[in-house]
């Protein structure tokens, strides 16, 4: 790509695993990168030398790696991901950049009950949904700016397709009642799809991907105790993909969207019973299309919209709708 229109990807979770791979992925392929992750001694440095060994892999050779960034967030509270959305929509959106792709694969893995965080908000949800629908209200300004010839992307990674339905999302929208793991992690999967699709048809120009990464070589299970984490580390080794082989699939939708066309088709929708015109793209990890859950209404939708915009708006971040 010349470099006179280098696009711009903000990956959130780009310091460890699926997210690191995505990032390096991309900064191979001629994007600048803007990476998001917690702050630590060393750590800007230690991305953006990574992301330049990444640029000098790609096709350009090794040009470039001085555009990368790195952007402290705190992704469990909401009011670092203003912050932080904010800083780049000032930096990309105002000086007619935009930002063409954002990617995040923020998350944790853990057994642990409702924990709560500064916000008040579960610490696995923050990470998996309500963080994620902030950082795609907060950038959307960046986001239309962008003249890459397919059209942005956000893609959210967790778990499109392959996780189902939460049924208490009127009689218990935050999971403040009837928390298990299951349950978490069927509520931020069915947020994920019914957010995104809502925002998909509001922003016709932007595509909303849900992707599962399928199982991954990763350091996913960290958080775990020690005899779960073991036999999960053994698994993924004898059976996970590599990051890099990870990112390989769920990239190529932004680098189709480089070329001019989105690759994925729309899933049918389980009311209608046909493909909407605009909406959200369900990704399976091998980068073809999946499916919406059968729990997929105009209702949950709608409640699930006015659900994040009350937690959302808790922290001053604002939703239209």
């Amino acid at each position: 790509m010349a470099a006179a229109a280098t696009p711009t990807a903000v990956v959130v979770g780009a310091t460890n695993g699926i997210g690191k791979g995505i990032a390096c992925r991309l900064a191979r392929e001629g994007f600048r990168v803007v990476a998001v992750g917690r702050d630590k001694e060393g750590r800007k440095e230690e991305v953006l030398g990574y992301l330049k060994d990444c640029t000098s892999e790609g096709a350009g050779g090794g040009g470039g790696g001085y555009q990368h960034e790195f952007r402290a967030c705190d992704a469990f509270e909401l009011g670092s991901v203003k912050d932080c959305a904010q800083g780049i929509v000032k930096d990309y959106a105002a000086a007619n950049k935009g930002v063409d792709a954002l990617v995040m694969t923020q998350g944790m893995a853990t057994i642990q009950g409702f924990t709560p965080t500064k916000d008040g908000n579960d610490q696995k949800l923050t990470l998996h949904y309500w963080s994620r629908a902030a950082f795609a209200a907060c950038l959307l300004p960046a986001l239309s700016a962008s003249t890459m010839p397919g059209g942005p992307v956000v893609m959210t990674i967790l778990s499109g397709g392959v996780h189902s339905p939460y049924s208490k999302y009127k009689e218990d929208p935050e999971l403040k009642k009837h928390y298990s793991v299951a349950n978490a992690a069927n509520l931020a999967g069915y947020y994920n799809d019914l957010f995104f699709d809502k925002l998909a048809r509001a922003e016709p120009s932007v595509n909303f991907v849900h992707a599962s990464p399928g199982f991954v070589a990763s350091n996913w299970g960290t958080e775990m105790p020690t005899w779960l984490r073991y036999p999960i580390r053994g698994m993924q080794k004898a059976l996970g993909k590599s990051p890099d082989k990870c990112a390989e699939f769920m990239t190529r939708p932004i680098l189709q969207c480089a070329e001019g066309k989105m690759g994925l088709e729309l899933p049918k929708q389980p009311e209608a019973d046909n493909c909407a015109e605009r909406g959200l793209y369900i990704m399976k990890d091998d980068a073809t299309a999946g499916k919406l859950t059968k729990g997929h209404t105009a209702e949950a939708m709608e409640s699930v919209w006015g659900t994040t915009k009350d937690v959302l708006g808790r922290s001053g971040i604002e939703l239209e709708g």
